[in-house]
Order: C-alpha cells, then sequence, then structure tokens
C-alpha cells in the first residue's frame, strides 16, 4: 500500500516538474525570467522605434527584415517568440546603425550644401553690382556726349543756316522789293545786313515819319517770326527795370518766341530820355540778347537821337541805314498800290489822284517836293476819295 502510493506520488512529482515537462524537452531554457527578460526587451526596442524612427523613404534599404510582423502570436511556440526577439533585436540594432549612419551622411550634405549656396548668394551680389556700375557708368559717359552733340548742332543750326536761302525769307525780301516805295538804297543795306547775320545783329534805320520803318516791320512779320514793342512801352515798366540791365533783358526775352531766329524790333527809339542811365541800361540788355537767342533786332528811329545815346548805341549797332523823305512820284505809287489794296471800283482817274495828292504837304529842296508824312496818311485819304465819289455818282 505504501509502495502503491510512493509510485503515484512519483509519477505526479514526474508529471509537474518541469524537468520532465515536453516543453522543456523541447527548448531547454533554464528559468522563466529570461523569457520574461526578453518580452521587456522587445518592449523597450519596439518604443525605441516608435518614438524615434527615421524615415527610410529617402534611402534604399540595405538589409531588409526578412520576419514578418503579421504572424499568429497563439500559434507560436516559446521557441519561435524567442528566436523572433532575438532576431528583432539585431536587426533593429541594425536598422539603427543604417539610420544612423544616412543621418549622418544627409546632415553632412546639407551642412556642405547650405555654405555653398551662401557663399555663392554674395558672388552672385556682387556680380550684379558690378554691372549695374558698369551700366551707370556707361550712362555717365553717354550724357555728356549727347550734351555736346546737341550743343553742337544747335550751333550749326544757328551759324551755318544762311537765312536769305529760306523760303520765308526769299518771300519777305521779294515783297518789300515791290512794295516798299522809295527806299532802295535803304533796303539793300537791309538785305546786306541780313545776308552776312549769323547769330546776334542789331540794325538801327533812321528815317522820318511815313518813310516805311513800320511798314517794314509789318511786313516782316507776316513772313518770319517778329516781335514788336513800343519805346513807350518799356518807359512804362517800373523804375528797376532802368536800373539793373539783367530785368530789362529778361521782359525783352519773355517777348521773343523759342523759334531758332526771330526779329525783335523795338519801335520810337528817340522817345528814350536822353539819360545816360536810360541809354546805357537798354545798350546792355540788348547785347546780353546776344547770349540766349538767334536775333535780329531793329531799332527804329524817327526823330534825332542824343548824343549819349548814339555813344552807348554804337558799340553793338551792326549797321546804321537812313531812310529817305518820300518825293511826289512815290506818294503817286503809294495811292495806286493803296487802291489795289482795297479794291477801288471803279479805278481812281488821274483827277482823283491829283486831290489825294494836293491834299498832302511838301517841302521844296533844290526844286524837288518832298511829302512831309510820307505815305502815312494814304490808306484814310484814299478811302475818302473813294466814299466822296460812290456819294457824287
Amino acid at each position: 500500500m505504501d509502495d502503491s502510493m510512493n509510485s503515484v506520488h512519483n509519477i505526479s512529482a514526474m508529471d509537474i516538474s518541469p524537468a520532465s515537462s515536453p516543453i522543456s524537452a523541447i527548448n531547454p531554457i533554464s528559468s522563466n525570467h529570461l523569457l520574461l527578460n526578453a518580452f521587456q526587451q522587445q518592449q523597450e526596442l519596439l518604443s525605441n522605434i516608435l518614438l524615434n524612427e527615421p524615415n527610410m523613404n529617402d534611402y534604399r534599404p540595405i538589409n531588409k527584415n526578412p520576419i514578418s510582423y503579421e504572424h499568429d502570436h497563439n500559434n507560436s511556440k516559446s521557441c519561435g517568440l524567442f528566436s523572433t526577439v532575438l532576431s528583432d533585436n539585431s536587426d533593429e540594432i541594425k536598422t539603427q546603425n543604417i539610420s544612423d549612419e544616412s543621418n549622418q551622411l544627409r546632415q553632412r550634405i546639407i551642412t556642405e550644401s547650405i555654405p555653398s549656396i551662401v557663399d555663392s548668394i554674395p558672388t552672385i551680389k556682387k556680380s550684379q553690382s558690378s554691372s549695374s556700375q558698369r551700366s551707370s557708368m556707361k550712362i555717365f559717359l553717354f550724357i555728356p556726349i549727347l550734351i555736346l552733340i546737341t550743343y553742337l548742332i544747335v550751333q550749326h543750326l544757328n551759324t551755318s543756316i544762311v537765312l536769305p536761302r529760306s523760303t520765308n525769307w526769299q518771300n519777305a525780301s521779294e515783297y518789300l522789293t515791290k512794295n516798299l516805295i522809295g527806299q532802295d538804297q535803304g533796303l539793300e543795306q537791309f538785305k546786306d545786313a541780313m545776308n552776312k547775320h549769323k547769330n546776334f545783329t542789331i540794325v538801327i534805320i533812321e528815317g522820318p515819319i511815313g518813310t516805311g520803318k513800320s511798314y517794314l516791320a509789318s511786313s516782316l512779320e507776316k513772313f518770319l517770326p517778329t516781335t514788336l514793342i513800343s519805346t513807350n512801352t518799356l518807359l512804362g515798366l517800373s523804375s528797376h527795370h532802368w536800373i539793373e540791365s539783367h530785368r530789362l533783358s529778361s521782359y525783352l526775352l519773355s517777348y521773343l518766341s523759342p523759334s531758332l531766329f526771330q526779329f525783335l524790333i523795338i519801335d520810337d527809339l528817340d522817345l528814350l530820355p536822353a539819360n545816360e542811365t536810360y541809354c546805357q541800361t537798354l545798350t546792355k540788355a540788348l547785347y546780353s540778347i546776344n547770349n540766349n537767342k538767334n536775333v535780329f533786332i531793329i531799332l527804329l528811329q524817327t526823330g534825332p537821337m542824343s548824343n549819349i545815346c548814339k555813344e552807348n548805341l554804337e558799340n553793338i549797332i551792326t549797321k546804321s541805314i537812313q531812310f529817305n523823305m518820300l518825293q511826289r512820284d512815290h506818294i503817286r505809287t503809294c495811292i495806286q498800290n493803296e487802291a489795289y489794296i482795297q479794291n477801288v471800283q471803279p479805278s481812281f482817274d488821274k483827277q482823283q489822284i491829283e486831290n489825294i495828292l494836293n491834299s498832302l504837304q511838301y517841302i521844296n529842296e533844290q526844286g524837288i517836293l518832298y511829302s512831309t508824312t510820307g505815305c502815312k496818311q494814304i490808306p484814310s485819304l484814299v478811302m475818302l476819295e473813294s466814299k466822296k465819289y460812290r456819294v457824287d455818282n
């Protein structure tokens, strides 16, 4: 009985003994705490992988883990689990090493590429600044050349173009030759001054009333840029214009047009006071215009000029031209031309022309009659005679 009980006890002890267990016979593990440590290590590795996993999509995997992570844990044995843990441990170490090497390589590439890009930026800026400096230098060199060319062109236009060759001056010259009566010699002197004009000319024309001075001015105004100013207008300016010559010069320049050539005509110069201040100021003002415009200045004078003004103006006057008194025959021609201009119908007969001639005053010099008023009153006299004829008939 005791023996049988002992045998039963021995069998039970053998059945529950770990040494005689079938599992221990397949995979002899010294103790259970190794399996627990393996699970803990696997858990730590998985947490490290989840937290610090590098991005491996940019790199080609070198050694891919052949063991699938998706397996049935319920059907696996302890040996398979343990070997998986060991295999995963070794593979994760290799993967971490590869990741570290990849990260180091990537950091090295980034650190080496960034300085090269940064270093290239100053080079680009330097090249851009140098090119801009070269372009600015070209511009600065081109501006003086352009100014010089413009100046030379203006000087060429002002000096090389002979005014009488222009169509406008030719028309004005022909018109004066045909209509300016009794001043053949004075007109030839005026044409000569025009032919010799380059950049600045001052001509004074003296003559009694009605000799054609104002007619010359109005005829030039029809064909060429002309500014006509009366001496009375200049005398009406404030006193500081006659004290400082540059103010009077600025006033005269304000009347001039921007054309390349023009006439400036000052009428009734004999009205200028016989005062040295007035004469000097006007002389300086007229001469200063030479620095600004291409101008032909004509001074018209009816009566005698004071000696003070004559002495000052002689320094700048290019030519002095004398218009003579008109004879009776010249007045006859004036009447015929004015009747044609007014389109008098029917035309005046000899008696009507004589009536107009007899209404004028003359002076006799060496048997020649000279009109004291010239052709000044002829337009109004022709109109009156024409009306009188229509009333009588």
